[in-house]
């Protein structure tokens, strides 16, 4: 049950000083709490070497990408066989995605400004690792399980809905000794919150680390369907001792699953890439826009004055937070009607997994999860929210901030589920 693998990883962490993406406030790290990585995880068939770069980002997107393209061409590595995907940590660098135009555009003071000399670092680095993923190419035994996680991610809106609790992982274990984990989870890393001006991976970096003790030289973390989901509820404080917290609950986790992880033969395989075209949203009046936010924060200061708790607070700063976004729409619209959204579809024996660029909600994937299909998010691009109708009914944060009309995000998913059963090479 071997197969060709490998895996490498290169530090990204920038030169400091440098401004921090996320939480919308203006921050500058001037220390580093724990380096940023992109990892690598290559794949060897006969037809040509698949592979995963996982990047300790807040997302990752066509600049990075394409900056990349001449690089693995001379490896002789065709992008369209490899996912980029990034575990959207809140405390690394802003500007390395495309806000000068398009849908970011109106969310420049939450991603930065273009960085075209940091786009240019990270892009060597990840051809690095690259290099050394494919160079290290062995026989591997591939183990997989899967289980669930409670008590770590939440619905961040309303601890009701349903969430996704759901953990799975493949311990890729080399002949010569090496291994490498890559884990798949939905949640948002955000155990740091929006005052930290540190360099971290949040809790990926600090689950890696963890593991790294265990012997596993690579720890990829691949996010799933968090647009709504994360710590908000679960979280004891948001400093380094409550990442490490974090880091031994998701080590204890992995090392249970390796514990009942079976082997893996690779029949069934298929990779494909489509495009959805969603309909963008018209910008409301700004006269109109401001009046929200003034309610939002009319609201919020009346919530502390009366004493309330932390966790709903931080529900009504979202609130403000989507308020913001939609003023800044307003100030700034789009200037397109329609997005066309790239998807990308691998199937693996009897098992989907359907790549969104971007911030899909699990309220909409939940519906299609079958044991068969998967979701992994900040895939080969960023366009921002994809939220369920619901969640612009209820004014939530991330249907306010999101590019996308509503009922756009369901459309989205017919797409998906009619992709995916037609994806070739499906094995019962």
């Amino acid at each position: 049950m071997e197969i060709m693998t490998g895996f490498a990883q290169q530090c990204i962490t920038p030169a400091l000083p440098v401004g921090l993406a996320g939480f919308g406030t203006k921050r500058t790290a001037e220390a580093v709490l724990d380096d940023l990585f992109v990892k690598a995880a290559v794949y060897q068939r006969e037809d040509g070497i698949y592979g995963i770069l996982a990047f300790d980002l807040i997302a990752v997107d066509e600049l990075i990408i394409r900056r990349m393209k001449d690089g693995m061409e001379a490896m002789h590595l065709k992008q369209e066989n490899f996912l980029f995907t990034a575990t959207h940590t809140h405390s690394g660098p802003g500007g390395g995605l495309k806000t000068g135009e398009g849908l970011l555009a109106p969310s420049v003071g939450i991603f930065l400004e273009t960085n075209p000399a940091l786009i240019e670092e990270i892009a060597e680095s990840s051809l690095q690792a690259l290099r050394e993923a494919v160079a290290g190419l062995k026989r591997t035994a591939v183990l997989c399980a899967r289980g669930t996680l409670e008590q770590v991610g939440d619905n961040r809106n309303s601890r009701e809905l349903e969430g996704d609790n759901r953990i799975a992982a493949a311990f890729l274990e080399q002949e010569e000794g090496k291994r490498a984990v890559i884990w798949h989870f939905a949640c948002h890393p955000t155990v740091l919150n929006g005052a930290n001006e540190r360099i971290s991976a949040d809790f990926p970096g600090a689950a890696a680390a963890c593991m790294k003790e265990q012997g596993y030289e690579v720890c990829m973390f691949v996010n799933g369907s968090c647009g709504d989901i994360s710590t908000r509820f679960s979280r004891r404080g948001s400093h380094e001792g409550e990442l490490l917290r974090y880091g031994r609950i998701f080590q204890d986790a992995l090392l249970t699953l390796r514990s009942q992880a079976k082997p893996v033969k690779i029949g069934a395989f298929a990779a494909a890439r489509n495009t959805c075209r969603l309909k963008v949203k018209q910008a409301e009046g700004i006269k109109q826009a401001q009046a929200r936010l003034d309610a939002c924060n009319k609201r919020l200061r009346e919530a502390k004055q009366n004493g309330a708790d932390g966790a709903y607070l931080r529900v009504l700063e979202s609130y403000r937070e989507g308020a913001e976004s939609s003023l800044a729409l307003a100030q700034k619209p789009y200037s397109v009607s329609g997005y066309e959204v790239p998807v990308q579809f691998v199937r693996i024996n009897r098992h989907v997994f359907v790549c969104i660029p971007g911030e899909l909600f699990s309220e909409l994937s939940n519906p299609l999860r079958d044991g068969r299909m998967h979701f992994i998010g900040y895939a080969n691009g960023y366009a921002g929210y994809f939220a369920d109708e619901a969640a612009y009914d209820r004014f939530y944060y991330e249907a306010q901030s999101s590019p996308f009309q509503r009922g756009e995000g369901e459309q989205l998913m017919r797409f998906a589920a009619r992709a995916a059963e037609e994806l070739p090479g499906k094995e019962e």
